[in-house]
């Protein structure tokens, strides 16, 4: 059981530091992208109509 214990932790850890490394990976393949998401999310144009 204790061994089962020690594989799952290291399991855990392997998937974290994929996720990590994928998400930094994309953040600086793809910053303009990321930015300008983040960016249009944060500042929201109003388009008033006049009638």
């Amino acid at each position: 059981m204790d061994r089962l214990k020690y594989f799952g932790m290291w399991l855990l850890i392997i998937i974290a530091f994929y996720l990590f490394s994928t998400g930094i990976t994309y953040l600086y393949m793809h910053g303009d992208e990321v930015r300008g998401t983040v960016y249009n999310m944060i500042h929201h144009e109003q388009v008033v109509e006049n009638k």
